[in-house]
């Protein structure tokens, strides 16, 4: 899976245009290693819609077959 194509699923997942995935600190990512975590294994990060909204997500493996999403708004 592309960076682009994680952006789609994210997209699809909040009915939202996602414009941009950032890592957990802020920064841009280029790789989607960037946003992998082993312990519990997902991926996780930061990220902006369309209409400029900010939230914190989180994308993990649970039961080795179902993956669980959560989102929530950052807080400036």
């Amino acid at each position: 899976m592309t960076v682009d194509e994680l952006r789609s699923d994210l997209t699809a997942r909040l009915g939202e245009q996602v414009e941009q995935v950032f890592t957990r600190d802020g920064s841009p990512v280029d790789d989607l290693s960037e946003l992998y975590q082993p312990s519990p294994a997902g991926f996780g990060g930061q990220l902006r819609l369309k209409r400029g909204r900010c939230l914190a997500w989180e994308l993990w493996l649970e039961d080795g077959d179902s993956w669980n999403f959560h989102a929530v708004d950052l807080v400036d």
